[in-house]
């Protein structure tokens, strides 16, 4: 069985995309330029203060825990890495 390593920036937006959160709105809410969120939805890994602004805006829209966030197992890290 695989273990969870890393939060999924990705799948973390694509859930507040879901709830009809935009980028821009994402950005405008968290306080981050939208260039920098298309970045982590690319695979880029935010600073540990931005990456907790977007934890905490999932948390409250999807009413999950940060347990319940969407993670990249280790099997498959080398695929948003390539």
């Amino acid at each position: 069985m695989s273990k969870r390593c890393d939060t999924d920036w990705f799948r973390v937006i694509c859930d507040l995309n879901k709830f009809n959160l935009s980028l821009q709105a994402i950005s405008n809410i968290i306080q981050v330029p939208k260039p920098t969120i298309v970045g982590w939805k690319q695979g880029a890994e935010p600073k540990h203060g931005d990456g907790e602004k977007l934890v905490k805006l999932w948390c409250s829209v999807t009413g999950g825990s940060r347990t319940d966030l969407p993670g990249i197992s280790k099997d498959a890290w080398w695929s948003y890495h390539f």
